[in-house]
């Protein structure tokens, strides 16, 4: 489980402030990763629009994990990687020479 903007915006999307979802950070569960959000009192996985429930069992670990981490308030700002362009490959292919016949 990993807080902040940086760690949802890879799963979803930022919503209204009208929208009862509140992202948290992301998380995962066996195969399964998400941003992990809370819906009212119970914690949920988002991906994109889907968003699935957390067992009873998960509320409670994920609440008591939430209650001493610290949320990373940073504006989240995009910033994309420039690519490192490879030289072109270069191939030198040696000229035969058959030796004439005697």
């Amino acid at each position: 489980m990993r807080f902040g903007a940086h760690e949802w915006a890879k799963h979803t999307y930022e919503r209204s402030a009208e929208d009862p979802l509140r992202l948290l950070g992301s998380a995962r569960k066996g195969q399964q990763s998400g941003a992990l959000a809370k819906l009212g009192d119970e914690f949920v996985l988002v991906v994109g629009d889907h968003v699935t429930p957390l067992n009873h069992e998960d509320n409670k670990e994920l609440a008591a994990a939430t209650t001493h981490a610290r949320v990373d308030d940073r504006p989240f700002v995009f910033q994309p990687v420039q690519a490192q362009v490879a030289p072109p490959v270069v191939v030198i292919i040696k000229r035969r020479r058959i030796p004439a016949p005697h």
